[in-house]
């Protein structure tokens, strides 16, 4: 069942990149030798990692390329798309497409399909930058592409750090390059020859934002650092061709970068890049008097011309008379060029060509394999369409009409952009159709092994063997398999007879044994129909139903707008006053409610990362102290224990205070060190990897007292937690730890269980009684008991996850979120220690809903079956509400929402198993089992 559970929801998971999104790459494309005269022989790519459009053009830290901007160049507003990284932006920048959204699984890091680029059609080229952005553009054939890399990654991000180093290695080594070209013979035949490419990847702007801000003065002495670089190079580079006037150089960057220093999402800042294009073919402006940018400080309105980030690829092919790459679906922004009409003409056609040539191959590709019979084709530009359109074109350069073949070809790329994205999304209707009945189908099958479950331990026999329902039972079976072997052979076939990825096998058949696996044997839901006619309480199960389907509907609407978890805990904070025959501690009650509400208040609240106050990460920690000592006088000083187990409990809680304080007195002094811009401790670091280390190894010597050891666990939780924080969330674990707390002795009143208390229960299993000591036997069926924990439990579950943000994308990283641990740029030991403080809540909320599986008897594997309805439920409400048209913010974030539904679902099983470790094994017992053993064999 645990595999079957896996396997269903990575389909569910990879199930929508082939629904919405798909490589936007088509393989074996022929692309087109343009025909025009190149206005240049060389092209200069400076690419300045990071910077955004406002550091350009509203401060005057660039003197040089604003002056160049303003007089003798162009410039403009370069328009990226999400994810605002550094691969996707050289992507566009060089390649002409965007994001490919399957790169996902690898990070971002690499495209996953090989593609074509500038680089790939000059004569030669030459590059010089970090590694990871280099080795994008060297795959396949790379004879003629050269390239010189370092890695930038061993640097330091503290406050003190001189970002400068990053750039003026690239700089050195371009100037050593030219300086060789002067002896090198074979290296000056290959610079004299036209068509080739200069690129320089400057990271180091990247680094400063990260690092300092893209408002502080070490940010704009690094852009000074660039600018002034820029100018010696292209002084190097125009005395090399003795001023030949057959240069063109262009600055631009990958991407933007918020106030406080993060990209990867849609923010303005994030998404409007520079561009300065200067040199030969550069159309120059003859108005004598230029107008001001009043959106900027300074900058000619005349001189600018915005774009879109892909448009740079067409342009820069343009220039070297290169044929467009043949992926690229940027458009020529023929304005700015410096070229003849029928100059102009010819290297638009080429554009227009190359995006038809990719259109029609997508075509074909689809028609190649279609069934004709189901087969539709994009009615707007069909085969016949696409000869005569290039008939007609070609027919118009040979008779002159160059304005018209212009227009014309504005108007056949943005069609043919159209039929690309139709023919990409060809089968998504049939998939989205496949994949829902594959939810629907998963969802009943649950629901069916619960409700067998429940017969079956309650022995209700009487209805079930009913000689006539059996025999109907049994007919309606052998009908449903019959349906099934036609329905899958007939399917295989379509998938067959189209040649389609082999996934596509999954997707069709896999609700058809869903929905067999769900309705068979068919008996149990005739019994069940019978049962709910006998039901007195009908109305009351019907409305439970609802409830819980909305309320799983408004934690998939939570992953949207985080205040709709307010709903469900505002409900929450009532329960307990309506829902019980039991009566319950006031004080317990009311504790419960508040927790709820405040709970309910940081949904409310901005999402952690933007924001320092490492005042309330203090305050927590002083929150927790209080309380942890207020639990040592009431459940450790007050209990008969025999004296060793006595001793021990308290020393090891006094211990996790004190890691606790050492770990107030680290943060505090690690974020006095950097406000002041003094160098980190290392000696810190390194006692805050020790405290990590030691952290979840502490609770395991606790004694498996519920009570003890889960005090024990969430100390330990808390205090990792804290060392990650910078603001409100270490106050929202300390709320979250209590109010699940809270929930848990809830849960025990509830089962009213007379003299015995939570605090004489334990983790420990009675073998010979086969059951939790004190408490009701093994082997009870699921209630409507179980359906609220289990809800409850997704909930906090979603709760843990976004009651102060995500991980989705890295915008709300904080570089201070680290600094306990590390002050270099480690993407690795980075993205693992945020991954572990996102992932802490979860470990709080499983081990106390552990804690209630025990106290309840509950059994556990049908409990994480009602979850899994849950979940899947909110899985099936965002597979609808993933988006492939709009900004592509909105695109990137519900891609985002729908893998963390399916992540979450995935985790909890595996977190599970954590809190089961966490909260069963015992050092002492493992220890003085080793002794034993020894004994015995001495």
């Amino acid at each position: 069942m645990f595999i079957t559970a896996i396997f269903i929801h990575i389909v569910f998971l990879f199930s929508i990149f082939d629904i919405y999104f798909k490589s936007p790459i088509v393989k074996n494309v022929v692309v087109y030798e343009p025909t025009h005269v190149a206005p240049a022989d060389r092209l200069v790519l400076f690419v300045v990692d990071g910077l955004r459009a406002e550091s350009f053009v509203n401060y005057t830290t660039m003197p040089y390329l604003r002056e160049v901007a303003n007089t003798h160049g162009r410039w403009g507003i370069s328009n990226t798309r999400v994810p605002t990284e550094s691969r996707p932006g050289h992507v566009a920048i060089i390649a002409g497409f965007y994001e490919d959204p399957s790169a996902i699984a690898k990070g971002w890091k690499e495209n996953p399909v090989d593609f074509d680029s500038v680089f790939n059609q000059t004569l030669y080229t030459w590059a010089w930058g970090t590694y990871d952005i280099l080795e994008i553009f060297t795959k396949g054939a790379t004879n003629h592409i050269t390239i010189d890399k370092f890695d930038p990654y061993d640097q330091s991000f503290s406050s003190n750090k001189n970002t400068t180093l990053l750039d003026d290695l690239v700089f050195t080594k371009v100037k050593s390059f030219f300086k060789k070209a002067q002896y090198d013979n074979i290296l000056s035949e290959k610079l004299r020859s036209k068509k080739i490419v200069f690129f320089l990847h400057l990271l180091g702007t990247d680094t400063a934002g990260h690092t300092h801000k893209p408002k502080t003065q070490n940010f704009l002495t690094t852009i000074k650092f660039v600018d002034e670089h820029i100018k010696e190079v292209e002084k190097l580079i125009k005395d090399f061709y003795n001023n030949d006037g057959r240069t063109t150089f262009l600055m631009t960057s990958d991407h933007g970068m918020t106030d406080w220093g993060s990209h990867g999402t849609g923010d303005d800042h994030e998404t409007q890049t520079p561009y300065v294009l200067w040199g030969s073919g550069v159309e120059q402006i003859k108005d004598k008097e230029s107008k001001l940018d009043l959106m900027t400080n300074s900058m000619s309105l005349t001189h600018r011309f915005d774009i879109n980030q892909a448009d740079l690829t067409p342009l820069m092919s343009t220039i070297l008379s290169i044929p467009v790459p043949a992926n690229s679906i940027g458009q020529l922004p023929i304005e700015l060029l410096n070229m003849t009409l029928q100059d102009k003409a010819k290297a638009i056609y080429s554009n227009c060509r190359q995006m038809i040539a990719q259109y029609n191959k997508k075509r074909l590709d689809v028609e190649a394999n279609a069934v004709k019979i189901i087969y539709k084709p994009f009615k707007l530009f069909d085969g016949n369409k696409v000869k005569e359109v290039i008939n007609t074109m070609e027919k118009m350069l040979k008779d002159g009409q160059y304005e018209k073949v212009i227009s014309l070809s504005e108007e056949i790329m943005h069609l043919s952009l159209k039929g690309l994205n139709y023919y990409h999304n060809y089968y998504q209707v049939p998939l989205l159709i496949t994949v829902t009945l594959s939810f629907m189908g998963w969802i009943l099958y649950l629901l069916r092994v619960i409700i067998k479950q429940k017969m079956f331990i309650q022995a209700d026999f009487s209805n079930y063997n009913n000689l006539y329902r059996l025999r109907i039972s049994k007919l309606i079976d052998t009908a449903i398999m019959y349906i099934s072997i036609i329905t899958v052979v007939v399917l295989f076939l379509i998938v067959y007879v189209q040649s389609l990825p082999m996934q596509y096998y999954i997707y069709f058949l896999m609700p058809i044994f869903l929905w067999k696996l769900a309705l068979s044997p068919f008996n149990i839901w005739l019994e069940t129909l019978s049962m709910l006619k006998n039901n007195k309480k009908l109305n009351m199960l019907g409305i439970e139903v609802l409830c819980y389907v909305f309320g799983s509907l408004l934690l998939g609407l939570a992953l949207t707008h985080r205040w709709a978890l307010s709903i469900p805990l505002l409900g929450m904070s009532v329960w307990p006053f309506f829902s019980s025959s039991v009566h319950l501690n006031k004080l317990l009650s009311i504790a419960w409610t508040i927790g709820c509400l405040l709970l309910s208040i940081f949904s409310f609240m901005p999402v952690v990362g933007k924001d320092v106050w490492i005042e309330l990460v203090i305050l927590a920690a002083l929150i927790w102290l209080v309380l942890h000592m207020l639990y040592i006088k009431k459940y450790l000083l007050n209990v008969n224990f025999e004296n060793e187990l006595l001793r021990r409990e308290i020393i090891i809680t006094i211990g996790q205070q004190f890691l606790l304080f050492i770990s107030c007195l680290v943060i505090y002094l690690q974020s006095k060190r950097f406000e002041t811009k003094a160098p980190l401790s290392q000696s810190l670091h390194l006692l805050c990897w020790i405290i990590a280390v030691i952290l979840p190894i502490v609770p395991m010597f606790y004694s498996k007292k519920i009570m003890n050891r889960l005090i024990g666990i969430n100390a330990s939780i808390l205090n990792f937690y804290l060392l990650l924080s910078v603001a409100h969330e270490g106050l929202f674990m300390l709320t979250l730890i209590i109010n699940v707390n809270c929930w848990m002795f809830i849960e025990f009143e509830l089962l009213d269980e007379g003299k015995i208390k939570i605090s004489d229960c334990d983790f420990e299993v009675d073998v010979i009684r086969g059951s939790e000591k004190g408490l009701a036997p093994i082997g009870r069926s699921i209630n409507s008991h179980d359906f609220r924990r289990a809800f409850f439990f997704t909930l906090y579950i979603i709760l843990a996850y976004f009651g102060t943000g995500n991980i989705a994308s890295l915008n709300s990283f904080e570089v201070r979120w680290v600094l306990c641990f590390t002050s270099s740029f480690q993407p690795f030991v980075i993205t693992t220690l945020i991954l572990l403080k996102t992932l802490s809540p979860f470990l709080c909320v499983a081990c106390t809903f552990r804690a209630i599986q025990h106290l309840t008897k509950a059994p556990v594997g049908y409990l994480n079956m009602i979850v899994l309805i849950f979940s899947n439920i909110m899985g099936l409400y965002m597979l609808f509400h993933v988006k492939n048209i709009g900004s592509w913010l909105e695109i990137g974030t519900s891609i985002s929402q729908f893998v963390i539904v399916q992540v979450i679902t995935l985790f909890i099983v595996l977190i599970n198993q954590i809190a089961k470790v966490l909260t069963e094994i015992e050092v002492f017992n493992l220890i003085n089992k080793v002794f034993k053993t020894r004994k015995k064999i001495l």
